[in-house]
């Protein structure tokens, strides 16, 4: 079963050749991605962001992707793009500073809004905060986000049981705390 991922730059800066733990588990994902055929969907703003930050072992992965047709082009909606940045602006109970890590990276959850609905990312702190604004918006909180870094989320042995969209993965059902 192949999915659609979005990947976020964050996984691309810390995917380099070191064996450094970070950078082996998100090398590790990426080879399992490519490995098991899931593809990557980019928009123009995240694409951007893969360009500045990208390991050269990203670059490579990214090359191999786009040779197999695996990188898929995303056009987000503006009407979703209003929608978000309204729940981001109006959430109760969050600091100016939170509101403006979540509006830098609404991009990952237009994304998947118009892909499978899966974020793979090791920005926690953005993850907790759209997973506090999911509580309001069911849309949000069916988005599953997996951070490949956290050896007890099992990141490439989810990828290589499909991808598939669990419960205990969505964002609604995260158990992060916000700090």
């Amino acid at each position: 079963m192949e999915r659609t991922i979005v990947v976020d730059a964050s996984i691309a800066r810390s995917s380099g050749t070191t064996e450094h733990p970070v950078s082996k588990a998100c090398r590790d994902f990426l080879q399992e991605m490519y490995s098991v055929g899931h593809k990557a969907a980019f928009d123009a703003v995240l694409m951007a962001e893969w360009r500045k930050h990208q390991s050269g072992y990203a670059l490579r992965w990214f090359g191999l992707m786009q040779s197999r047709r695996r990188v898929i082009s995303v056009k987000c909606l503006a009407v979703d793009k209003r929608y978000l940045a309204k729940l981001v602006d109006e959430a109760n109970g969050l600091t100016l500073k939170e509101q403006q890590a979540a509006l830098k990276d609404t991009h990952l959850v237009h994304c998947a809004w118009v892909s499978d609905g899966l974020v793979t990312s090791l920005d926690d702190t953005v993850r907790n905060i759209f997973a506090f604004i999911s509580q309001n918006c069911p849309r949000l909180g069916g988005i599953v986000w997996v951070n490949p870094s956290k050896g007890a989320e099992g990141a490439v042995g989810w990828l290589k049981a499909g991808a598939r969209t669990e419960e205990g993965r969505k964002l609604k059902n995260s158990q992060l705390d916000r700090k």
